[in-house]
C-alpha cells in the first residue's frame, strides 16, 4: 500500500499574521507604561502545608486560578504526601469526572483514563510537553499534578477532548535541604526517597532526587512491581533576568504484567454465570489469569529537558525549552478470556500479547511572555512556536521455542487460577520492525484583555500541521501509511469579577482528534483517508475565595459535544472503513473545594456530574448509550486535621458510579464503588516525622481499569508506615 492521503501543508495566514504583528508590537512597547514587573508564571501554594494553590503552573494560563475561566484541579505536593501518593493513577483518585482504563490490543496498560466522558490517554504532559507512551507514571521527581478539564487543543494541541493533565517536575532552588524517607508495607514492600537540594553558587544549585520501590499489589495474587529511578537538576542565574534549568531523569521498571479478570459476555451463558452477563464473573478478585513462567513487564525510560527564560525587559519574558526523551517497553501478558462463555467457564492461556516498543520524542517550545497597559487596559500576552517529532518503533517479537501453553492449548481454571503452569516456550525479536514517525508545527497566541476591576476577557488560537509516516509491515518496509492533517485551534472567555476574590465566567473551545493521534494510523481499512473528529465545549461557572482567601470553591456546568464521531460505515462489508457521521455528547456539573475550612481543617474535594450519550450512530443500539467509562456520579474528598503541631489525621472517601467499557449496546458494565482511606501522622522531632496511612480500609472488591474484554481489579486493603528524616 502506498501512501493513502496528502494534504496542503500551510499554516493559516491570518495567524501568522496576528502572531508577527504582536511581536512587533512586544519590540516597541519596551518603553510603554510598565504595568507591574513580568513574573514567571508557576503555580504557587500559601504554605508548605496548604492544599490551595494560587496559580497554575501553565505559562498560556497568565491570571490566577480563582480568575481563569476553565475547570483546574491542582495536586500539590502537600495533598500527595498527606494521601501517600506515588504513581500518577493514584494522585488522580483526588479529582472527580476520571475513570482509568485497562491496557487492550496495541494499547499498553499503563496511565489510560478518561476525562469528562472522552479518552485522555494520550493528553498527559510533563512540564508542558506531551508525553503520550504507555507506562505508569511514578510520582517520585513530581512536585503537582494539575488537570484541566475541557477541549484545549488551542493550549496543548492535538487531543484533549476532554480535557489534559500536566505533571510539574522538580527544579533545583536556592534552598538548601534533604528530605530522606523510608515506607514500609503490609505487602512485603518498600519505598525508599531522597529528595537533596544544594546551593553551588550565588545563583546556582542543583537538585537530586532517587527512589527505589518494589513489592505486591495488594488484592492481586502474584502481581509485583520494582522500581529503580534518578532525577537531578541544575539551574543557575536563579534570581536573576537569565535563567537556565538543565534536568534529566531515568526510570527503570520490571514488573508483572497483569490484564486482571475476563468480562462474562452476552447470553447465553453457562448456568453457574447466570446473571453476569456482560459484566464481572462471580469470582475472587485476588485471581490472577497469567503465568508468572511467562508473563513480565520490563520499562526502561530517560528524558533530559533544557529550559532558558530571559526577561527582555520587566513586562517581556522569552522562554525556549526544549526535551529529548525514550521510554522502552518490553512485555509478555496473557488477555484472560473465555473459551466458550455459554458451554463452559474455563479460561484459555493461548491469548498471549507481546510488545517490544520505544517511543522517542524530541521537541523545542518557544514563547514570549508579556504584560503591557495600552491606553488604560491591560494585556496578559502569550505567543509561541512548537516543533515537535516523535517516533514509535515496534520490533516483531516471535516465538523462539514453541509456547506449550499456546500451542497445547492449555487451559485455566475460573475460580481456582494456577499462576504456575508448566511453560517451556521463548519468545524474542526475529529482526523485523515498524515505524512511525509524526511531526508537529504549531505556532498559537493567546491575549487576557483586563478592562477594569470587573471584566476580562481572553481568546486564543493555535494553527498546528501534524503529518505521520507509517511503515507498518515487518516483511515489506516499502508499505506506508501517511497522513496530514492542519487544524486551527480557538478558546474564548469571558470574567466577571463581583469582588477581588471572586469571578463568575463563561468560557469556549474546540479539539481536534486525527486519526494519527497517537502517532501510528490504524491500518484496518480508511482510517488514514479520515479528516480529524472535532469537538466544541461551553462552560459557565464561578470561582470564590472565602475564608480569608484561604479556601477556593467553584462551581460549574459543562457541555462538550464530538460532532463528528468515527463510526462503523453501514454500507461497507469491510472491517475498520469507517465515516465520521457519529455524534457524541457530555454534559453536567462539577463542584469543588481546595484549602483551609479552620487553621485545623484542610480539605480538598470535588462531585461530577455527567450525562454521556451517544446522539448519532450508523450502528443499531447505539444511539442513547452512556459513553465509555463516563460514570453520571463521582466524588472524592479528602480531609486533614491537625490536632496540634505535632499531631494530624485525615480522612477520604472516593466514589465512582456505575460506568460502561464502552460506547455500544454490547458493552460491558462496572459496579459502582466506594473507597475510604485514612491517615495518622506525628512530627516526633524538628526533623523526623511519622505517617501512617491505611487505604481500601473495607477491602472494597472492585473494576478499576475498564477493558475492552478484560477488567484490571483496583488495589485491595493496604497499610503503610512512612519515616521521614530532613536535615
Amino acid at each position: 500500500m502506498g501512501k493513502m492521503s496528502s494534504k496542503r501543508r500551510t499554516y493559516v495566514k491570518p495567524l501568522a499574521a496576528f502572531v508577527t504583528a504582536t511581536l512587533s508590537t512586544w519590540v516597541s512597547a519596551q518603553g510603554a507604561e510598565n504595568v507591574q514587573e513580568l513574573s514567571v508564571t508557576k503555580a504557587t501554594t500559601q504554605s508548605e502545608q496548604s492544599y490551595k494553590v494560587e496559580k497554575s503552573s501553565s505559562i498560556k494560563n497568565t491570571q490566577p486560578l480563582v480568575d481563569t475561566a476553565k475547570s483546574i484541579t491542582v495536586i500539590n505536593k502537600a495533598v500527595m504526601k498527606d494521601r501517600n501518593v506515588d504513581s500518577l493513577q493514584d494522585a488522580l483518585r483526588n479529582v472527580s469526572g476520571i475513570s482509568l482504563a485497562a491496557g487492550e490490543g496495541g494499547a499498553p496498560a499503563g496511565d489510560s483514563l478518561s476525562i469528562r466522558g472522552f479518552s485522555a490517554a494520550n493528553d498527559i504532559f510533563i512540564d508542558g510537553i506531551r508525553d503520550i507512551a504507555g507506562y505508569d507514571r511514578d510520582t517520585y521527581n513530581v512536585e503537582q499534578i494539575e488537570v484541566a478539564k475541557g477541549p484545549s487543543s488551542a493550549m496543548t494541541g492535538r487531543g484533549s477532548t476532554g480535557g489534559s493533565i500536566n505533571l510539574t517536575t522538580k527544579t533545583a532552588t536556592l534552598d538548601e535541604f534533604n528530605d530522606v524517607s523510608l515506607r514500609l508495607g503490609t505487602e512485603s514492600d518498600y519505598r525508599g526517597q531522597i529528595d537533596s537540594n544544594f546551593k553551588v553558587g550565588e545563583t546556582s544549585a542543583l537538585r537530586v532526587n532517587a527512589l527505589v520501590d518494589e513489592g505486591d499489589v495488594a488484592g492481586r495474587d502474584h502481581v509485583d512491581y520494582e522500581k529503580q529511578a534518578a532525577a537531578i537538576s541544575f539551574a543557575s542565574g536563579l534570581g536573576t533576568e537569565s535563567r537556565f534549568n538543565l534536568n534529566a531523569d531515568y526510570q527503570s521498571q520490571d514488573n508483572m504484567s497483569d490484564y486482571g479478570i475476563p468480562w462474562v459476555g452476552s447470553a447465553p451463558v453457562v448456568a453457574e454465570l447466570a446473571g453476569s452477563e456482560n459484566a464481572a464473573p462471580p469470582v475472587d478478585f485476588d485471581n490472577f489469569y497469567g503465568n508468572v513462567y511467562r508473563d513480565f513487564e520490563d520499562i526502561e525510560a530517560y528524558s533530559a529537558t533544557a529550559k532558558y527564560e530571559y526577561d527582555l525587559s520587566q513586562t517581556t519574558m522569552l522562554r525556549a525549552q526544549g526535551r529529548i526523551g525514550s521510554v522502552e517497553r518490553k512485555d509478555t501478558v496473557t488477555a484472560p478470556r473465555f473459551i466458550d462463555v455459554s458451554t463452559t467457564t474455563d479460561i484459555r492461556m493461548s491469548d498471549v500479547k507481546n510488545r517490544d516498543t520505544r517511543n522517542e520524542l524530541a521537541t523545542l517550545q518557544l514563547d514570549l511572555v508579556g504584560e503591557y497597559d495600552f491606553a488604560g487596559v491591560k494585556h496578559n500576552v502569550v505567543a509561541g512556536v512548537e516543533l515537535t517529532n516523535e517516533t514509535f518503533s515496534r520490533w516483531n517479537v516471535t516465538a523462539l521455542v514453541a509456547d506449550n501453553l499456546k500451542d497445547e492449548p492449555a487451559l485455566n481454571d475460573l475460580y481456582n487460577p494456577d499462576a504456575y503452569l508448566p511453560y517451556s516456550g521463548q519468545y524474542g525479536r526475529d529482526g523485523t520492525s515498524t515505524e512511525a514517525v509524526a511531526k508537529t508545527r504549531a505556532i498559537y497566541a493567546f491575549d487576557t484583555i483586563t478592562f477594569n476591576e470587573y471584566w476580562e476577557i481572553t481568546a486564543g488560537l493555535r494553527s498546528e500541521q501534524y503529518d505521520s509516516d507509517y511503515q507498518y509491515d515487518y516483511n515489506d518496509p516499502s508499505l506506508t501509511i501517511s497522513t496530514s492533517d492542519t487544524m486551527t485551534s480557538w478558546n474564548a472567555s469571558a470574567v466577571y469579577k463581583p469582588s477581588e476574590n471572586s469571578s463568575i465566567y463563561f468560557g469556549a473551545g474546540n479539539s481536534y482528534n486525527p486519526s494519527a493521534e497517537g502517532i501510528a494510523v490504524s491500518t484496518r481499512g480508511n482510517a488514514s483517508e479520515l479528516e480529524p473528529e472535532k469537538s466544541q465545549s461551553y462552560e459557565l461557572g464561578t470561582k470564590w475565595n472565602l475564608l480569608d482567601d484561604k479556601l477556593m470553591t467553584t462551581a460549574a456546568i459543562f457541555r462538550t459535544v464530538k460532532t463528528n464521531a468515527r463510526v462503523d460505515d453501514p454500507t461497507s462489508d469491510e472491517r475498520g472503513v469507517e465515516v465520521l457521521d457519529g455524534e457524541q455528547r457530555v454534559q453536567g456539573l462539577e463542584l469543588s473545594a481546595t484549602g483551609l475550612i479552620t487553621d485545623e481543617l484542610s480539605i480538598i474535594g470535588s462531585y461530577t456530574f455527567q450525562d454521556s450519550e451517544v446522539t448519532e450512530s450508523t450502528v443499531d443500539g447505539d444511539v442513547g448509550h452512556d459513553l465509555a467509562r463516563a460514570p453520571k456520579n463521582s466524588f472524592s474528598v479528602w480531609a486533614r486535621y491537625d490536632f496540634s503541631d505535632a499531631l494530624a489525621a485525615g480522612f477520604g472517601a472516593q466514589y465512582i458510579g456505575e460506568r460502561y467499557n464502552g460506547n455500544s449496546s454490547t458493552s460491558r458494565k462496572a459496579d459502582s464503588y466506594v473507597l475510604l482511606d485514612m491517615m495518622l501522622s506525628y512530627q516526633a522531632t524538628e526533623q523526623l516525622s511519622i505517617q501512617f496511612n491505611g487505604e481500601n480500609l473495607t477491602d472494597e472488591d472492585y473494576e478499576d481499569q475498564l477493558g475492552g474484554g478484560h477488567f484490571i481489579p483496583g488495589q485491595g486493603r493496604y497499610f503503610t508506615l512512612t519515616a521521614s528524616y530532613s536535615f
